[in-house]
């Protein structure tokens, strides 16, 4: 059922025996080749000629999945998914995604098993090399070529492609189960193999629609649009995806055979649902409902372009994002799949984006209460919730959203519990409706979950998550004050990039609390019988900033006096965090975010060389290694959300450049 959006990680050694993992009674990892599958003639024929009625039967398996009937669909895949190719990989698919979804272990190896039967599969549908000859000239080439590709059947494609995916699907598996960094740098080597494979496709489809274009006739090639939207799939997500890199990674991913360009890619997801045909037209003006010979990847194509337009757009800075064409999606593919969670889902996040709050929390409900044969279905948007109502200060609604997280997900036990005691620990400051007793003991469990959350880190690929380092940090830091922390839900709301989705109620509400801290952290405390007070006041400061660039962006009916005191409040409040910097003890990457900030509102100012010169500083600070802003013991070692950071500067200068 091809790739989703997000399944960008492993594949075919082209031409080479694909491998499995076996792990010794010492637990050491051992690659051997997987068991060879050998199809007779006969079967082999009967695939051929039955391929086409296969895939229109996953392709109803797969509306019927889009729509969240998924016991229907599972059905259906059972009784072939060891005998058909597409149905063996719309079963390994789903088996995929919902390992992805509960980071159980043993989903995980179900889905690697079915993944790898797959592979097996499709191997022996794959063009055979004839003889020690073809076997050289095989390696020399590096794999497969164009005329590799023509001279193969329909049933060779289109399992040279699946062969493709599956191995794609089965190293973002492997990499997360084996937690090694060995294990990442042997599966990037597949990566890179299916990158060629992709692009030896793509090289192959190009010539067949330029002899189109000169009037042949293309119909010996014998194409079809599973094929075609499977190619496009992969072609697309790897231009989109390695554009967004930062120079540094993409100097290195260029040196060993990758390049991108953003534009062409987008070009490929785009076609693939005909919609650069109704660039301009009215949003009401939709394609026709699909066939049942639909590209079987076409919604896949769908999601990339969602997911870039819709979630990608909001967490960094991006120059070339179509609301009109996301909006256009959604419309279609709800109607198409009017129970579907993952278009419900990303119509929540287009709606929180815009700051319509309850509008999103009423699809994510929906979402919820459709289907329950998916719990991890639920957690997606428990999540959303559970950050809508942080921004709203509904801090009681927010601790039952992560709570049911930290019962029944496993994505991360360590922000699950963080999130968890922010929640609690801000309702116990802020609500009056509490006697103290109850806020004690609110702020009791508060304390004790934030305790937990060290414990309950994980890794991948070896290495840290981020944002569980950064929750790690700042529950040592409520320890260390005796349960205290700033602003706790805010700066959760700026590390899970949901601050901008307040609308302009909250904005004035968040204005009026950092005004009023700003004031007592300046005017009432003594700095040296406070703890960490530069780290506070530049907290307040960098949090006001935010605040103060939403509401300039927003507010367009203020009068002059109004937006002169913001521009005022908001240039103070940078200049504070400027000239405090070297006093901060523990949370230096206030700095440069708030730097970053600093660039953002030049950019609405339009002093794009301005802008530019700060982005450029922020990111050679972290290529250089010199940090140096603090007063604490790790003032020169690597801050907070750095990776974040630097993810946002990389694609600012990119936006930059467009609007300059």
């Amino acid at each position: 059922m091809g790739q989703m959006g997000k399944s960008m990680s492993s594949m075919v050694i082209s031409k080479t025996k694909a491998t499995e993992t076996l792990v010794d009674d010492e637990g050491t990892s051992e690659h051997v080749p997987l068991p060879t599958m050998n199809l007779s003639i006969e079967q082999l024929d009967t695939a051929e000629n039955n391929l086409l009625s296969d895939i229109t039967e996953v392709r109803r398996v797969m509306d019927l999945f889009l729509n969240s009937r998924i016991p229907e669909a599972e059905k259906i895949l059972e009784p072939k998914r060891n005998s058909t190719l597409y149905h063996s990989l719309g079963h390994s698919f789903i088996l995929f995604l919902r390992s992805m979804m509960t980071f159980q272990h043993a989903d995980i190896e179900d889905a690697i098993i079915a993944l790898k039967k797959t592979i097996q599969l499709a191997d022996a549908m794959r063009k055979k090399d004839t003889g020690w000859f073809g076997n050289i000239s095989s390696w020399v080439k590096g794999g497969i070529s164009v005329q590799d590709v023509r001279q193969m059947s329909r049933l060779q494609r289109h399992a040279e492609l699946v062969h493709a995916e599956c191995f794609m699907l089965k190293a973002l598996l492997c990499i997360i189960n084996e937690e090694s960094f060995v294990a990442f740098l042997r599966e990037a080597l597949h990566v890179r193999s299916s990158y060629h494979v992709y692009k030896t496709l793509q090289k192959y489809l190009n010539q067949i629609k330029e002899q189109a274009l000169e009037g042949k006739d293309i119909k010996s090639y014998d194409l079809d649009d599973h094929f075609t939207s499977g190619v496009a799939l992969g072609i697309g997500l790897f231009n989109i995806i390695i554009s967004l890199l930062p120079n540094s990674i993409m100097k290195l991913v260029e040196i060993v055979g990758f390049s991108s360009d953003r534009v062409y890619g987008m070009e490929q997801l785009e076609t693939t649902g005909g919609w650069e045909q109704y660039v301009g037209l009215p949003i009401s003006e939709l394609p026709p409902l699909q066939e049942p010979n639909e590209g079987l990847r076409r919604q896949f194509c769908d999601m990339a372009l969602l997911l870039y337009h819709i979630i990608l757009s909001k967490l960094i800075p991006l120059s070339d994002v179509n609301e009109e064409l996301s909006d256009r999606i959604l419309a279609y593919n709800l109607k198409l799949y009017p129970d579907g969670v993952f278009f419900l889902y990303f119509s929540g996040r287009q709606l929180s984006s815009r700051s319509q709050l309850s509008e999103a929390k009423n699809q994510y409900q929906k979402a919820i209460h459709i289907q329950k044969d998916w719990k991890q279905l639920h957690h997606m948007c428990y999540w959303e919730l559970g950050l809508i109502n942080l921004v709203q200060q509904n801090w009681q609604e927010a601790y039952k959203c992560y709570t049911i997280l930290q019962k029944e997900s496993n994505w991360s036990k360590a922000v699950y519990y963080y999130l968890q005691a922010i929640s609690l620990y801000t309702l116990s400051t802020s609500s009056n409706n509490l006697d103290e007793k109850e806020k004690k003991k609110q702020r009791e469990e508060a304390s004790e979950m934030m305790r937990k959350v060290s414990g309950a880190r994980q890794k991948i690929a070896g290495k840290s998550i981020p944002l569980e380092k950064f929750v790690a940090r700042k529950a040592r830091k409520f320890i260390a004050q005796e349960n205290r922390l700033i602003f706790a839900d805010l700066e959760a709301l700026v590390a899970f990039s949901a601050f901008e989705f307040m609308s302009v109620n909250e904005l004035y509400k968040n204005l009026k609390r950092t005004n009023a801290e700003i004031d007592r952290l300046t005017h009432e405390t003594k700095h040296q019988e406070a703890l960490n007070y530069y780290d506070d006041i530049c907290i307040c400061h960098y949090l006001r900033v935010m605040v103060l660039r939403l509401l300039l962006e927003q507010v367009k009916e203020a009068d002059i006096e109004k937006l002169r005191e913001w521009k005022q409040l908001h240039a103070e409040s940078i200049q504070t965090v400027k000239e405090n910097a070297d006093k901060i003890q523990l949370d230096h990457y206030i700095y440069y975010f708030t730097r970053y900030e600093e660039a953002l509102m030049l950019i609405v100012d339009q002093k794009y060389d301005e802008a530019k010169t700060i982005v450029q500083s922020i990111i050679k600070t972290s290529e250089k290694g010199q940090f140096n802003i603090g007063a604490g013991s790790h003032a020169k070692n690597k801050y907070s959300l750095e990776s974040t950071i630097l993810f946002k500067c990389h694609n600012c200068i990119t936006q930059i450049q467009s609007l300059s």
